[in-house]
């Protein structure tokens, strides 16, 4: 009986349609979609902090893993291309265990940001409600808030983005590319609107929707918070949220195997994208705290999570605090929009993105084979996009239901989960030095190569920030953690060795296929 090919197949049979500009939305999208309202409705973690700085820290060691991924998504463009890199720089078994629970992070944090999209119409209507005096709205409004609703809407929004990430991919990336256009020119409409306001105006306003003249003053006085006395000291609890704002920025090396002109695309994709990225949320943090008092929303943050806030179901919602400053529905309107679109037109790449984990993992002959099929029709693996979308509904109802626990322990696996390509990046051009001699670009050296002083910078403060998130209690070490952690990593070692066996049977040591790169 003849041995089977190394690969699922000859070639991917995905077709090179994604232009360097969609991808770059694509990213804005994935990355930003839901962090404005949730930096807000997460203020009293790090009460006092100096936001702007805490992402600008935060943006250095986010581009030295960005120019990792970024010399590996041009040396490398293959379906899941971390995963590659990661897989054949360090070790199969290892690699593939991290990127398994990346993977499942991703899938299940996309349900997590799924749930937040549905709460969004919610507190849309909640605040129009409230400022109308419609109790109706206001009711409506915060049923849709729930998690059952909300998850519902989550639902509707995940059928949409699957329908689009199914069909061809000039359609799908077209789609993202003006939803990302139009979100932009609702952003500039909603920077200006904050621009205009300043904490005095919102007091004055926010006191007399209330009916008392102290109301603003006493959500100061509720909110039990208290800045520590260095305002360093709270800028670096600021840390944690900000490093992990800028995540998702690696996902367009997944489908680097279907970009035109990966030289040229890679590079907007992620540095130029984070570039913006870093722009927005400093602009953001700026205009937040001038427009409506950095006190005001750590106090008021303080009281939606415990559910004490003055006004409910309205969260960290800003465009209702604007509306209380402009008594204009149609602004409100707009700002709802700049913050919702990204999580919408987001969506259907992160679909994408995560199915071409699955499918690198088939391809590796790791998953069975069925999962590289692609569709000829419409050029997409439409059973690993099945296969993702039901993750991401696991995710949304874990979310709905086990939101705080859930979340820490999915921020924890990406906590740990970027410190292994790292160390990839560390010792590749040593391990592989024949790949990396032929394959790799930016091959300069001072005493070791870029790539290796990317992969120790980023590994560092990744090390650095573990430690940090540990001692701050945003990342406990507790019995749901451990035993998520467990479930997941264990269901790893299963599936691969359940592989090892089944291609061994056929003829195939599983070490073969990583000795190669994946056909494009």
């Amino acid at each position: 009986m003849a041995k089977p090919p190394v690969f699922a197949r000859e070639a991917t049979g995905l077709v090179r349609e994604v232009g360097a500009w969609p991808s770059f939305m694509a990213t804005v999208g994935l990355v930003t979609g839901g962090v404005p309202v949730l930096y807000v409705a997460t203020m009293y973690t790090a009460p006092g902090a100096n936001w702007p700085l805490a992402f600008l820290i935060a943006l250095f060691p986010t581009f030295l893993m960005a120019g990792l991924f970024t010399i590996v998504g041009i040396s490398m463009p293959r379906s899941g291309g971390d995963y590659v890199f990661t897989t054949r720089g360090l070790n199969p078994y290892l690699g593939f265990m991290n990127y398994w629970g990346i993977g499942l992070g991703f899938i299940f944090t996309a349900g997590v940001f799924l749930f937040f999209a549905g709460t969004y119409p919610g507190y849309f209507l909640s605040g129009l409600g409230a400022f109308d005096g419609n109790a109706g709205l206001t009711s409506f409004g915060t049923y849709l808030v729930a998690p059952g609703p909300s998850s519902g809407v989550g639902v509707v929004i995940l059928a949409a983005s699957v329908l689009l990430a199914v069909v061809r991919p000039r359609v799908t990336w077209g789609a993202i590319f003006w939803g990302g256009i139009i979100s932009l020119v609702f952003t500039v409409a909603m920077f200006v609107a904050l621009a205009g306001s300043n904490q005095s105006s919102f007091a004055s306003a926010y006191n007399s929707f209330i009916g008392n003249s102290t109301a603003y003053q006493g959500v100061l006085q509720t909110g039990g918070v208290t800045p520590p006395s260095s305002m360093m000291l709270a800028t670096a609890a600021a840390l944690p949220f900000a490093w992990f704002s800028y995540t998702w920025y690696n996902l367009p090396i997944t489908w680097s195997g279907e970009m035109k002109n990966v030289k040229r695309s890679i590079p907007i994709a992620i540095l130029v994208a984070i570039s913006f990225i870093a722009a927005y949320y400093i602009l953001w943090a700026i205009l937040v705290s001038h427009a409506f008092g950095q006190a005001f929303l750590d106090n008021w943050s303080s009281l939606a999570s415990s559910g004490s806030a003055p006004i409910p179901g309205i969260g960290g919602f800003v465009p209702f605090f604007a509306l209380l400053v402009y008594h204009n529905p149609v602004l409100y309107c707009v700002m709802f929009l700049a913050l919702w679109l990204p999580m919408l037109y987001g969506t259907p790449a992160f679909v994408i993105s995560q199915t071409r984990y699955v499918f690198a993992w088939a391809f590796d002959r790791i998953l069975p084979d069925r999962f590289a099929s692609v569709n000829e029709r419409f050029h997409t693996p439409i059973l690993a996009t099945l296969l993702v979308s039901f993750g991401m509904i696991v995710g949304m109802v874990l979310t709905a239901f086990l939101p705080g626990e859930f979340s820490t322990a999915l921020y924890a696996i990406f906590t740990f989960g970027f410190i292994i390509p790292a160390i990839a990046a560390i010792v590749f051009p040593f391990r592989k030095k024949q790949i990396y001699e032929t394959a790799f670009i930016a091959k300069k050296k001072f005493i070791l190569p870029l790539i290796s002083w990317l992969g120790l910078g980023s590994g560092v403060y990744l090390v650095y920030s573990t430690i940090l998130s540990y001692q701050s209690g945003s990342l406990p070490i507790d019995s749901f953690s451990l035993s998520m952690f467990g479930i997941i990593y264990g269901l790893a070692v299963v599936i691969y060795v359940v592989a090892y066996v089944r291609n061994l049977r056929r003829g195939l040591p599983l070490g073969l296929v990583f000795k190669e790169i994946p056909p494009e």
